[in-house]
Formats: structure tokens, C-alpha cells, sequence
């Protein structure tokens, strides 16, 4: 035929057995572009080229769905390789295989659930008791806004802008930039995932090269150091009502008792007495150890029962003798909810004008500020509310518990706690660990 054209490759008729008719435009050893005309009459469009005297053919596509210029940018492709010493059909292959190996790739790209999963779950085995609070808040935030299969990168900085500025409209500003620090830890988190050696056999990779929070700012005038606490007489009144009110408040026994419990234990943390189990009260030493995986700076922490908080301790074995824990759940042999707590402080709030409004973190700056009142040096405070303290001393030396100082630190402020009116004369003189 010579050089192919659009209306030789139409006229071709077909015969008894397919035929090729080849293309003369082209140069030596770059290969040809022919028609193959099959017995019913369809065309086909085909490169071939030799190696070691052997014919390859390469099926380029259909005539007309195939055009003759379309044909021949392909032949001429080919035809480049062949003069860079490159076999077509196996550059063929590889750039199959790369492409499906990419593609492989791109679907394992981890999402923002497995993201948000993976970052909580290494909180938890880090030992970061709130990481399922984490979860929980990413999940209620985020989800509404950007769907959770999104591919974590492909999510962007405008699409978080969205959900944070979503949680502002609601005047939910500090929780915003409680979620945004959760986002910007995830996503610090994600970057350095896929080349962790500990996560080499994961399936999902997240191929993060930016934080997309990174470029979004805090909202600094939500974020205010805290200052409220109760006053001696509110703190009286609570108690009080905690020991003799039980109909308006709607607030189980257990949660009576922790709040107490919080009170005469000079503040400790919520979330340490709720997961401490009965093991760890010493009746005969009068001591609860507030354990390292519990504790917020991972060490040990003894703190000295008075009277008043054995008692309570007593009444509330009493309401969960078969429990390991010493604030269980209501169902299950593990601790209660700590979001229990606070949502029975809002609806003591909502039923009383005699306490000033107050959260549960109130309570541990409450006994701070009022057993330093009540003259108890700072250094005693923090050791009772196991503070952690980066002196070098304290760090890698000090392991005495100070059990003694704080035990009378404690009785000092059970005495004030106990007494039937407020004493503001009663000062209690001297106590420090210096």
C-alpha cells in the first residue's frame, strides 16, 4: 500500500484469512505501523519490530476509534524507545505494573478514621489516659464536615477551617482549639507514620508531606488561665448537700461520694480515684496509691486517708461490694464514665443559687487555694496534688513520699472542712517540705 491513508485503510476489503498492510512512513529500526483487516472486516492498528530476527507486535487499538495520527504518535513513541536500545512491550509491562503498583498505593493512602484511629490508639499504648476522649471529640467535630473516608491527605486546610469555624458560630471557641490541637497532633502524628519501622507492616500509609492545620491559628483570647474556685462557705454548703440533699440534684451515691472524696483527698484528680481500684487502699496504713499507669506523670503517688475520707470510702464499698473498682460502672466490672461526674456537677448547678457555677477541674484549684489559706505551704500542696516537679532534685533523687507532712497537711484541712461554721481565724502555721 505505501504510505497509509484514511481512505486506503477504508477501502480495504477483507479476505479468507487476516492480512497486514504496512506503513512505508517511518525510518529504519524504529518499527512499523500497519492494519491488520480480519476476515469480517474489522482493522486493527499494529506496531511491529524485531529483536534477535524475531517479529513483536504491540496492538495499538481499533480503526476509526483509533485515528492514523493517534496510530502514528504512537508508532513514533515506540519507535524512540527502540532507538534508546528500549524493548517496547517490556517498557509496556513496567509502566503497567508502576501504574498498578500506584494505584495499589493510592488505595491503601490511609483515611481520617484510620488517621484519628491510629493516632489515638499509640495515645493509649503511650499511656495518655485521654485518648479516647480524643477520639470521641475528633469524631463528633470533624465527621459532619469532612467525610470520614476522605484520604487524610487529600483533606485541606479550608476543609478543618470549616469544622472550627463551625464550632466558634456555636461559641464553643476554647473547645475549638482543643480540637485543633487534637487535629494538628494527628496530622504530627501522620507524617512521620509511614517511614516509623514500628509501622512498616501496616496496611494503611498516609503519604502526609504537610500538616494542613499548621497554617490555621489558635483562637488565644479563649484560652484564659483558670481562676474560679469555691469559697470556704460554698465548699461547706456542698458538702452538705452532698451528704443530705438527695432529691433535687438527681446524683447517685457514687458520685456523692467521689466529689467528697475529691474534697478530703486535698484535690487529687478525678479521673485517678474513679480508675483506682479497692487494691489499692491500705485500711491498716490508712494510704490510697494512686498507681503509675494512672497517674498523669507516670510515678507512684501515696496519698494519706483522714477519718472523714475512710469513711467515705466505707460507705461507698458499701455500694459496690463485688467491684474491683472503687467508682465502677453501673453494668460492667470497669470504672464508671468520667463525663458521669460532670454531667452531675451541671445539673447540681441548675438546682442551687447557693454554690457559685463550677466544673470538676474547679475542684483541685478550690482545695489548692484554700488549704493555702489555711497556711499549708506550696510545696506540701504540690506534693499532695502530685504535681510534678522538674527540679533536678526532685526528678532524680527525691523518692522519700513526704507521708508524714502530707498526712498532717490533710487532718489540718479535714478539721477545717468538718467544722459546723466557716473559721476564717483558724490558720493552720508552717507545714513545708523545705
Amino acid at each position: 500500500m505505501g504510505v497509509l491513508t484514511v481512505s486506503g485503510i477504508t477501502g480495504l476489503k477483507p479476505k479468507s484469512k487476516p492480512y497486514y498492510e504496512w506503513d512505508s512512513d517511518g525510518e529504519r529500526g524504529t518499527g512499523k505501523l500497519g492494519v491488520q483487516v480480519t476476515p469480517n472486516g474489522t482493522k486493527r492498528f499494529t506496531f511491529r519490530y524485531f529483536t534477535d530476527k524475531k517479529a513483536n507486535f504491540i496492538p495499538l487499538g481499533q480503526f476509526p476509534e483509533l485515528s492514523l495520527s493517534d496510530a502514528r504518535k504512537k508508532r513514533k513513541e515506540y519507535g524512540e524507545l527502540l532507538l534508546q536500545g528500549i524493548d517496547p512491550k517490556e517498557h509496556i509491562e513496567a509502566t503497567s505494573k508502576a501504574t498498578e503498583q500506584a494505584k495499589r498505593e493510592e488505595a491503601r493512602k490511609g483515611t481520617l478514621e484510620q488517621l484519628f484511629n491510629s493516632y489515638t490508639f499509640q495515645m493509649k499504648k503511650d499511656g495518655k489516659r485521654t485518648y479516647r476522649q480524643v477520639l470521641e471529640s475528633l469524631e463528633r467535630n470533624v465527621y459532619p464536615h469532612i467525610d470520614k473516608t476522605t484520604k487524610a491527605k487529600d483533606a485541606t486546610t479550608h476543609d478543618f477551617m470549616l469544622v472550627l469555624a463551625d464550632m466558634i458560630k456555636r461559641d464553643a471557641t476554647t473547645q475549638s482549639n482543643r480540637v485543633r490541637s487534637y487535629l494538628m497532633a494527628a496530622y504530627n502524628y501522620g507524617l512521620f507514620h509511614d517511614n516509623d519501622p514500628a509501622n512498616f507492616i501496616d496496611e494503611a500509609k498516609f503519604g502526609l508531606t504537610v500538616n494542613p492545620i499548621a497554617a490555621i491559628p489558635k483562637q488565644k483570647h479563649a484560652e484564659r488561665v483558670g481562676e474560679h474556685y469555691l469559697n470556704h462557705t460554698e465548699v461547706k454548703q456542698l458538702l452538705d448537700d452532698l451528704e443530705h440533699v438527695f432529691d433535687r440534684f438527681k446524683m447517685g451515691h457514687s458520685i456523692r461520694n467521689l466529689l467528697a472524696l475529691c474534697f478530703y483527698t486535698g484535690g487529687q484528680r478525678p479521673y485517678e480515684l474513679i480508675s483506682s481500684r479497692w487494691d489499692s487502699v491500705d485500711w491498716q496504713q490508712k494510704t490510697l496509691l494512686i498507681t503509675p499507669e494512672l497517674s498523669k506523670n507516670k510515678r507512684s503517688h501515696i496519698v494519706p486517708l483522714t477519718d472523714s475520707a475512710l469513711l467515705i470510702l466505707q460507705r461507698q464499698q458499701e455500694q459496690s461490694p463485688e467491684s474491683d473498682y472503687i467508682f465502677p460502672h453501673r453494668f460492667e466490672n470497669k470504672p464508671m464514665r468520667t463525663d458521669s461526674l460532670s454531667q452531675s456537677i451541671t445539673r447540681y448547678r441548675e438546682a442551687t443559687s447557693l454554690v457559685r457555677p463550677f466544673v470538676a477541674r474547679d475542684i483541685r484549684r478550690t482545695c489548692k487555694t484554700l488549704m493555702g489559706e489555711l497556711g499549708i505551704g506550696k510545696d506540701i500542696r504540690d506534693r499532695l496534688q502530685n504535681h510534678a516537679l522538674n527540679d533536678v532534685s526532685s526528678k532524680h533523687y527525691d523518692r522519700y513520699e513526704y507521708l508524714p507532712e502530707k498526712r498532717i497537711a490533710l487532718e489540718a484541712w479535714e478539721n477545717k472542712l468538718n467544722q459546723s461554721e466557716v473559721d476564717n481565724v483558724v490558720m493552720f502555721g508552717g507545714i513545708d517540705a523545705k
